[in-house]
C-alpha cells in the first residue's frame, strides 16, 4: 500500500489498481499455483480493498483471463519474423535461431503458464480461453507462415498447413513445459529438441 507524505493511504487510480491486482495474481500463481489464488489472497498481497477489487473484476477468473491475454500478447510481440513477416520466407538454417528466440521469451513465463494450465483444468471456460487466446494464436501464426513458404516453394507442398501447425505447436508446448519448466532448463536445450523435428517436417532435413 502506498502512503501519502502525511501517512494516509494514497488513493490509486482504477488503472493502477487493475495493474496491481494483475501483477499480484501473477506472483501468487507462480508461488502457490492455481489453488492458492483467491480474492482474499490477492487483496492482502496487493493491499486493495474488496470494493476496489470488484470494481475492476467480477471474479478471479476474470483476472486469470487478463493474464492469459497478456501472455498471448508477449509471445506474439516477440515472435520471430518467420511467424508474421510476409517477406521472411523460412529455411532449415533459421529454425534453430527461431527456437532459441522462442525459448528465451517463454522461459520466464513458464511458471505462470504452468499455473494457468493447472487453473484451466478446474474451469472449463478458462480451458477454452487458454486454447483460443494463447494456443490457437500460435497455431494460426505457424499455419500462415507455412502457407507463405509453400507459395514460395520453400516448404513441402504436400503438407496440410493447419494440421502441421497444430501438431508442431502442441508438441512444442509440451517440450516447453518439460524443459523450460526445470530450473536448469535452457532455451538452447529446448531448441535442440524441437529444431530437428521442425526441420524434418517442413524442409525434409534431419
Amino acid at each position: 500500500m502506498t502512503l501519502t507524505q502525511e501517512g494516509r493511504p494514497k488513493r490509486q487510480s482504477a488503472a493502477e489498481t487493475r495493474h496491481q491486482v494483475i501483477e499480484t495474481a501473477a506472483a501468487l500463481l507462480e508461488e502457490r499455483g492455481a489453488n492458492g489464488l483467491n480474492v482474499s489472497a490477492i487483496m492482502r498481497r496487493a493491499g486493495v480493498s474488496r470494493t476496489a477489487f470488484y470494481r475492476q473484476f467480477p471474479d478471479v477468473s476474470a483476472v486469470v483471463r487478463e493474464l492469459l491475454i497478456r501472455i498471448a500478447d508477449e509471445v506474439a510481440n516477440n515472435a520471430a519474423p518467420w511467424f508474421n513477416d510476409p517477406d521472411a520466407v523460412g529455411s532449415a538454417d533459421v529454425v534453430a535461431a527461431n527456437a532459441v528466440r522462442a525459448g528465451r521469451v517463454l522461459k520466464p513465463l513458464v511458471p505462470q503458464i504452468q499455473a494457468l494450465i493447472d487453473a484451466t483444468a478446474l474451469d472449463r471456460s478458462l480451458r477454452s480461453l487458454w486454447r483460443d487466446t494463447v494456443v490457437q494464436s500460435r497455431i494460426d501464426a505457424a499455419a500462415w507462415a507455412i502457407r507463405r513458404d509453400q507459395a514460395a516453394g520453400a516448404v513441402k507442398s504436400t503438407l496440410d498447413p493447419d494440421a502441421t501447425a497444430l501438431a508442431l505447436t502442441l508438441m512444442g508446448e509440451q517440450v516447453m513445459l518439460e524443459v523450460l519448466g526445470r530450473q536448469d532448463g535452457t532455451p538452447e536445450q529446448y531448441a535442440q529438441i524441437i529444431t530437428p523435428i521442425w526441420e524434418a517436417v517442413l524442409y525434409g532435413t534431419t
